[in-house]
């Protein structure tokens, strides 16, 4: 009879496996990454564009361009595309960021042939009409003004203007005037230097990946070939300060901290991303722990790491009363001292162990999540090697490591502090 009085065993992760994933080329360069689902009749399939602000001549060129696409092409309209989508049961959705546009789409396998027409066209003839960018320009507008009156938004964009500068693709920012000053001319020009290709990746699970490839095939061949190199940009380097921003509104102050880092192959990225699970990570953090639960100053508190292509940047920060302002900054650097000074105890390492570990772990429940970190491992210069070793350094961390990585890269006089109250 089975024990029905207490529950089964608790196992530790001792390893996390990563499905085997296929690969194959495209006409003109284009890498198609595949995951083959047993059972699931589900296409899901997205183009990742290299064509973000890193290739930009004028500000906010490469969002533009990407929005635009669809509002319609040479045979479908924006109303055509929505409609197909519907009747079909499937989607296409664009996104740009700040280093990649991406093209989404659900469908299921027997509707794949009219969704790739429409992506097609998409993808060789955007419409880009002056009716469409006017609206455009209107939304981002409208958008920016709300964004405006928030003030965790207004912190974080002059920070991140401080740490790259404000016009450093990774710095600068929207502005109204800068809306105003995008022209059609522009968004064709970058279309058609940087929609080649060679800029390309494709990221696809379904039940017959190699059949879907043999219709990409069809399609690639008509793409123009090539590639584009990123432009180059100096990055000034950035004194350790403090500056204070007009609060768009006064119900909480906004508090950021932080500083330029590396990009996610740098030898140092797994120790760093550890050393931030520990300090702010989770909700078991150290900050958490300090911050909002022993002293009751913030609902939330953070630290992050984010990183790009050519760089990345550590932050750390809270909303609070405008009155607790300085005593949080404090207890925040305060945490980082703590960080350098002090080893984490074993305890506490194992604990952060066990949650990176689930925390992976999940990130590989089901071919959708697992398509979406191995997507950000190839996008971001890594392979399934990476992902491997970085597990592996996550195993291995002990506490001189972390103190090592702390006073290499917490020191308090080298952090950018922003205010916004």
């Amino acid at each position: 009879m089975p024990d029905r009085k207490s529950g089964p065993e608790i196992f530790e992760i001792d390893s996390i496996q990563l499905p085997e994933f296929g690969k194959f080329d495209l006409p003109g360069g284009s890498e198609v990454h595949y995951l083959q689902t047993a059972y699931s009749p589900v296409v899901r399939m997205e183009i990742i564009i290299d064509a973000g602000r890193l290739k930009e001549d004028f500000p906010l060129q490469s969002r533009a361009t990407a929005a635009l696409l669809k509002d319609g092409s040479k045979n479908f309209s924006r109303e055509q595309i929505s409609e197909i989508a519907d009747r079909t049961g499937g989607s296409i959705s664009i996104t740009a960021g700040l280093e990649f546009a991406s093209i989404l789409i659900h469908c299921l396998e027997s509707q794949i042939d009219k969704i790739l027409e429409i992506v097609g066209d998409i993808l060789l003839y955007p419409s880009y009409s002056q009716k469409h960018l006017r609206k455009y320009i209107q939304r981002r507008k409208n958008r920016l003004k709300e964004d405006l009156s928030i003030n965790e938004v207004l912190a974080y964009r002059k920070l991140t203007e401080e740490l790259f500068g404000p016009n450093h693709p990774y710095g600068y920012n929207s502005t109204a005037n800068k809306y105003d000053r995008i022209s059609l001319s522009t968004l064709k020009e970058f279309h058609q230097m940087h929609y080649r290709s060679g800029n390309m990746k494709v990221f696809l699970s379904c039940q017959h990946p190699l059949e879907i490839g043999e219709k990409l095939n069809q399609l690639w061949s008509n793409i123009p070939a090539g590639y584009t190199l990123d432009n180059t940009f100096e990055t000034p380097a950035i004194a350790g300060g403090k500056t204070e921003v007009k609060a768009a509104n006064y119900a909480q102050a906004s508090i950021r901290v932080g500083k330029k880092l590396f990009p996610r192959n740098h030898p140092d990225f797994a120790g760093m991303y550890f050393l931030n699970t520990v300090l702010g990570g989770f909700f078991g953090s150290r900050l958490t722990a300090e911050v909002r639960e022993k002293q009751g100053l913030t609902y939330n508190v953070f630290s992050t790491i984010e990183t790009f292509k050519m760089g990345g940047f550590f932050l750390a920060g809270c909303e609070t009363k405008i009155l607790n302002v300085d005593r949080v900054v404090d207890l925040l650097f305060l945490e980082f001292e703590k960080m350098r000074m002090g080893l984490v105890p074993d305890p506490e390492l194992q604990l952060v162990k066990n949650y990176l570990f689930g925390f992976f772990t999940s990130m590989l429940d089901g071919p959708v999540n697992t398509m979406e970190l191995y997507k950000l491992l190839i996008t971001e210069g890594g392979n399934l090697e990476s992902f491997d070793s970085m597990i592996e350094d996550f195993r291995k961390m002990d506490g001189n490591a972390l103190v090592n990585l702390a006073n290499k890269y917490l020191k308090t006089d080298e952090m950018r502090l922003v205010i916004v109250r």
